[in-house]
Protein backbone atom coordinates (compact mmCIF):
# COMPACT_ATOMS: atom_id res chain seq x y z
CA UNK A 1 0.00 0.00 0.00
CA UNK A 2 1.36 3.40 -1.00
CA UNK A 3 1.51 5.89 1.89
CA UNK A 4 -1.08 8.65 1.83
CA UNK A 5 0.16 12.18 2.44
CA UNK A 6 -2.74 14.45 3.40
CA UNK A 7 -0.75 17.69 3.71
CA UNK A 8 0.73 19.44 0.68
CA UNK A 9 2.51 22.79 0.80
CA UNK A 10 3.90 24.61 -2.24
CA UNK A 11 7.57 25.56 -1.91
CA UNK A 12 9.10 28.58 -3.60
CA UNK A 13 12.62 27.88 -4.83
CA UNK A 14 14.50 31.09 -4.08
CA UNK A 15 17.57 32.46 -5.83
CA UNK A 16 19.57 32.02 -2.61
CA UNK A 17 18.64 28.29 -2.52
CA UNK A 18 20.62 27.56 -5.68
CA UNK A 19 24.31 26.71 -5.58
CA UNK A 20 27.08 27.34 -8.11
CA UNK A 21 26.06 24.24 -10.10
CA UNK A 22 22.59 25.66 -10.73
CA UNK A 23 20.55 23.38 -8.51
CA UNK A 24 19.16 23.65 -5.00
CA UNK A 25 21.90 23.05 -2.44
CA UNK A 26 21.51 19.94 -0.31
CA UNK A 27 21.72 22.20 2.76
CA UNK A 28 18.38 23.83 1.81
CA UNK A 29 16.26 20.69 1.64
CA UNK A 30 15.87 20.62 5.43
CA UNK A 31 14.22 24.06 5.25
CA UNK A 32 11.72 22.74 2.71
CA UNK A 33 10.92 19.76 4.92
CA UNK A 34 10.57 22.03 7.97
CA UNK A 35 7.93 23.98 6.05
CA UNK A 36 5.92 20.79 5.64
CA UNK A 37 6.46 19.82 9.27
CA UNK A 38 5.22 23.19 10.55
CA UNK A 39 2.14 23.09 8.32
CA UNK A 40 1.33 19.61 9.63
CA UNK A 41 1.75 20.72 13.25
CA UNK A 42 -0.34 23.87 12.72
CA UNK A 43 -3.25 21.72 11.57
CA UNK A 44 -2.94 18.53 13.64
CA UNK A 45 -1.23 19.77 16.85
CA UNK A 46 -2.34 23.42 17.07
CA UNK A 47 -1.53 23.70 20.80
CA UNK A 48 2.15 22.80 20.29
CA UNK A 49 3.68 25.97 21.71
CA UNK A 50 7.44 25.37 22.13
CA UNK A 51 7.31 27.24 25.47
CA UNK A 52 6.19 24.34 27.63
CA UNK A 53 5.91 21.22 25.47
CA UNK A 54 7.58 21.12 22.11
CA UNK A 55 9.35 18.73 19.81
CA UNK A 56 12.98 18.29 18.80
CA UNK A 57 14.54 16.38 15.95
CA UNK A 58 16.56 13.34 17.02
CA UNK A 59 17.49 11.84 13.65
CA UNK A 60 17.04 12.77 10.02
CA UNK A 61 17.66 10.97 6.74
CA UNK A 62 17.29 12.72 3.39
CA UNK A 63 17.57 11.00 0.03
CA UNK A 64 18.33 13.27 -2.92
CA UNK A 65 16.77 11.46 -5.87
CA UNK A 66 16.83 14.13 -8.59
CA UNK A 67 18.20 17.68 -8.64
CA UNK A 68 15.88 20.62 -8.10
CA UNK A 69 16.56 23.62 -10.32
CA UNK A 70 15.79 27.31 -9.93
CA UNK A 71 12.54 27.48 -11.92
CA UNK A 72 11.04 24.24 -10.65
CA UNK A 73 7.61 24.39 -9.11
CA UNK A 74 7.66 21.97 -6.19
CA UNK A 75 5.67 20.98 -3.15
CA UNK A 76 6.33 19.07 0.05
CA UNK A 77 3.97 16.44 1.41
CA UNK A 78 4.09 15.34 5.04
CA UNK A 79 2.73 12.63 7.30
CA UNK A 80 3.45 10.81 10.53
CA UNK A 81 4.17 7.16 9.80
CA UNK A 82 5.13 5.74 13.22
CA UNK A 83 3.79 6.83 16.61
CA UNK A 84 5.78 5.78 19.64
CA UNK A 85 5.55 6.56 23.35
CA UNK A 86 7.83 9.64 23.41
CA UNK A 87 8.63 10.02 19.72
CA UNK A 88 7.19 9.73 16.26
CA UNK A 89 8.56 9.38 12.76
CA UNK A 90 7.59 11.92 10.12
CA UNK A 91 7.98 11.26 6.43
CA UNK A 92 8.14 13.95 3.77
CA UNK A 93 8.51 13.96 0.02
CA UNK A 94 9.44 16.73 -2.41
CA UNK A 95 7.62 16.51 -5.74
CA UNK A 96 7.84 18.42 -9.02
CA UNK A 97 4.31 19.82 -9.32
CA UNK A 98 4.55 20.10 -13.11
CA UNK A 99 5.16 16.41 -13.83
CA UNK A 100 4.66 14.58 -10.49
CA UNK A 101 8.28 13.43 -10.39
CA UNK A 102 9.58 12.43 -6.95
CA UNK A 103 12.66 14.55 -6.20
CA UNK A 104 13.58 13.73 -2.62
CA UNK A 105 12.41 11.80 0.44
CA UNK A 106 12.96 12.49 4.12
CA UNK A 107 12.42 10.58 7.34
CA UNK A 108 12.84 12.32 10.69
CA UNK A 109 12.44 11.02 14.22
CA UNK A 110 10.84 13.71 16.35
CA UNK A 111 10.91 13.57 20.17
CA UNK A 112 8.34 15.18 22.43
CA UNK A 113 10.25 17.55 24.72
CA UNK A 114 9.54 19.27 28.05
CA UNK A 115 11.06 22.73 27.77
CA UNK A 116 11.28 23.33 31.55
CA UNK A 117 13.06 20.10 32.42
CA UNK A 118 14.95 19.86 29.12
CA UNK A 119 14.01 16.18 28.95
CA UNK A 120 12.05 13.98 26.61
CA UNK A 121 8.51 13.30 27.74
CA UNK A 122 5.51 11.17 26.91
CA UNK A 123 3.47 12.41 23.96
CA UNK A 124 0.28 14.00 25.37
CA UNK A 125 -2.81 11.81 24.99
CA UNK A 126 -4.72 14.43 23.01
CA UNK A 127 -1.82 14.71 20.53
CA UNK A 128 -1.87 10.92 20.13
CA UNK A 129 -5.63 10.96 19.49
CA UNK A 130 -5.31 13.75 16.91
CA UNK A 131 -2.47 12.00 15.06
CA UNK A 132 -4.28 8.64 15.08
CA UNK A 133 -7.52 10.23 13.84
CA UNK A 134 -5.69 12.05 11.06
CA UNK A 135 -3.39 9.28 9.83
CA UNK A 136 -5.85 6.41 10.13
CA UNK A 137 -4.98 2.80 9.31
CA UNK A 138 -1.64 3.58 7.71
CA UNK A 139 -0.18 4.74 11.04
CA UNK A 140 2.07 2.26 12.84
CA UNK A 141 1.59 2.52 16.61
CA UNK A 142 4.34 1.20 18.85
Amino acid sequence: MEPVYKFRVPIQVRFSDVDVMGHVSNTVYQNYYDTGKMDYFDHILPDLDYNTIGVVGASIKIDYLKPIFMRYKIYVESRISILGHKSFTMEHILVNSENGELLSTCSIVVVCFDVKTQQSRVIPDHWRRQIIAHEGEQLIIK
